[in-house]
């Protein structure tokens, strides 16, 4: 990690919607890879809310600011690591958009949204797709922008 450019090593990073979400931040940002770290004695005990969190702060940089490409827990009292890339993590929450969509969609939703304004159509400068929907039988809330 001391290795890493000082630009690499954010300690305490915020995004561009922490403040929508009651100021929230991650623990590490280390070349790319966001790490939230769990000092839990049973890690199987793991909840989907820890995994939830990770989205979320991925979810929040709007801009990709911090050029995140891999989000993982470092459990520290086993001394593990555990990482996915950003679009397997996203696969295996069941997401069927890309990132870039999926962070439209949440800005949307903390910001216009949460004031009742519709999303705006397609962006055909942005080549991506914007979500409509989750797969079906998953509750999301990119359901109510449809």
């Amino acid at each position: 990690m001391r290795l890493l450019p000082a630009s690499a090593r954010i300690c305490g990073p915020v995004f561009d919607g922490s403040l929508q979400v009651g100021g929230a931040d991650a623990d590490f940002i280390l070349d790319g890879a966001l790490i939230d770290c769990k000092a839990t004695i049973r890690p199987e005990r793991i909840s989907h809310a820890e995994i939830y969190q990770l989205a979320g702060y991925l979810l929040l940089d709007y801009s990709d600011t911090h050029s995140i490409s891999t989000v993982a827990l470092y459990l520290s009292r086993q001394g593990a690591l555990i990482d996915w890339s950003v679009e397997e993590f996203l696969g295996l929450l069941g997401a069927r958009h890309e990132l870039p969509a999926l962070r439209d969609a949440c800005c949307h939703a903390l910001n216009e949204g949460a004031r009742g304004k519709p999303l705006p159509a397609e962006d055909p400068e942005r080549q991506v797709p914007r979500p409509r929907s989750a797969p079906a039988g998953q509750q999301s809330l990119f359901d109510l922008l449809d």
